[in-house]
């Protein structure tokens, strides 16, 4: 996909955006949410220049009231999908501040609309999440961090008791300003997940996704909060992945897994 073609459907987009009927402009909102798909997954380094038709498509999503329609949630969800993954092309070193912001408070409504059917807009704080925990990543180093997605462990197994999974030292980094900020992204996603759980397990829908997902948030949660309060978090995530693990048919990924296999036994 060239430049050139982009900028020429953006004139295009822009020229059509006023005065049409609601559902032409769904349709025209659609063609912009397909072509920021195909720039994330292609062509991530030309971003810039689908800056402007990303932002008219949520221009047009507001004025028509799009996310307060409660029959066209996979619809809302494709959209948000797109241009939520487009504002975090490049998640570790930030986003796209408005539209992220936008999409946090697009999830919201939709979440609104069907509190027990919308696992989506959680994501949306862990993606927020990963910028601040990459700079916690390269200002403390490697030992500190782990590998896969971007989650810090630091867990003590020398130890005696097969109960709990024992807490590292009290470290002061922990009340600064970053691991402050990442929990103010992640304590969110937390409890939505939480919540999302809750409401499956109701109806009897519980994903190995949806656990893996509810696990990673609690585990990176617990990696910036001080003691005794990342035991916690660390031993729901295991219980989580333990769920996800005894589905038939879903695998959890290598690196929870591994996750699984080095730390389940610290957690009765």
């Amino acid at each position: 996909m060239s430049r050139h073609s982009g900028s020429s459907r953006q004139r295009s987009h822009k020229s059509r955006s006023t005065d049409q009927e609601p559902e032409d402009l769904v349709e025209q909102v659609k063609s912009i949410v397909t072509l920021l798909y195909e720039v994330v997954s292609s062509c991530s380094h030309e971003w810039e220049t689908y800056v402007p038709s990303a932002r008219s498509a949520m221009t047009a999503l507001d004025r028509i009231h799009f996310f307060r329609d409660p029959q066209r949630y996979d619809e809302q969800v494709w959209m948000l999908h797109g241009i939520q993954d487009f504002a975090y092309h490049d998640a570790d070193s930030g986003c796209i501040r408005d539209m992220a912001e936008w999409c946090q408070s697009a999830w919201l409504r939709i979440l609104r609309n069907y509190p027990r059917k919308c696992r989506d807009s959680y994501r949306n704080w862990l993606q927020r999440s990963q910028a601040t925990l990459a700079r916690i990543h390269r200002e403390e180093g490697s030992d500190s961090s782990s590998q896969g997605s971007g989650n810090l462990f630091d867990f003590d197994t020398d130890q005696d008791s097969d109960d709990d999974i024992a807490s590292p030292p009290s470290d002061p980094r922990r009340e600064g300003p970053l691991y402050v900020e990442a929990r103010g992204y992640l304590q969110p996603a937390v409890d939505f997940y939480g919540r999302a759980v809750r409401s499956a397990d109701a109806l009897g829908s519980t994903t190995g996704d949806l656990l893996a997902l509810a696990a990673e948030s609690q585990m990176s949660l617990g990696n910036v909060t001080g003691p005794p309060g990342d035991e916690r978090h660390f031993s729901h995530a295991i219980r989580y992945l333990r769920r996800a693990e005894e589905i038939p048919g879903y695998t959890l990924s290598i690196y929870l897994q591994h996750y699984l296999n080095d730390y389940g036994r610290y957690v009765s």
